[in-house]
C-alpha cells in the first residue's frame, strides 16, 4: 500500500458524506477502496423495490451517471450506474430479488 492510498480513500469518504447530506437519503451503505473509489448501496431496508430503483436512478444523476441498467443473474437483479463524486469513481447499486417483485403491491 503507497502512503496516498489511506489520503485517497479518506477524501473520498468525506465526499461521500457530503454527497450523502446533499442527496437526503438515509441508510445508504458507503465503501471506499483503497483506490478511492466509492460503492453506494441502497439496501433492501430503504424500501420496495421499485423505490431502490428510483433512489439509485436520483443518485446516479447526481454522480453525472448515465441512466441505471438492470442486470439479472438468476434470482436476483442488480439495478446500477457509475459516474464520480469529486473526482472519484462512484457506483450506485441496489439488488431486487424476485421474491421481493413477486411480493410488490
Amino acid at each position: 500500500m503507497s502512503a496516498a492510498e489511506p489520503a485517497a480513500q479518506a477524501h473520498a469518504l468525506r465526499a461521500a458524506a457530503r454527497f450523502i447530506e446533499r442527496a437526503g437519503l438515509t441508510g445508504l451503505s458507503v465503501t471506499a477502496g483503497h483506490d478511492g473509489q466509492l460503492i453506494i448501496t441502497v439496501p433492501c431496508q430503504a424500501g420496495p423495490p421499485a423505490a431502490r430503483a428510483a433512489a439509485v436512478a436520483a443518485l446516479a444523476a447526481a454522480t453525472g451517471a448515465p441512466e441505471p441498467a438492470r442486470t439479472r443473474f438468476r434470482s436476483m437483479s442488480w439495478v446500477a450506474s457509475a459516474g464520480t463524486i469529486a473526482g472519484h469513481p462512484a457506483r450506485v447499486t441496489t439488488t431486487i430479488s424476485d421474491k421481493e417483485e413477486e411480493q410488490a403491491p
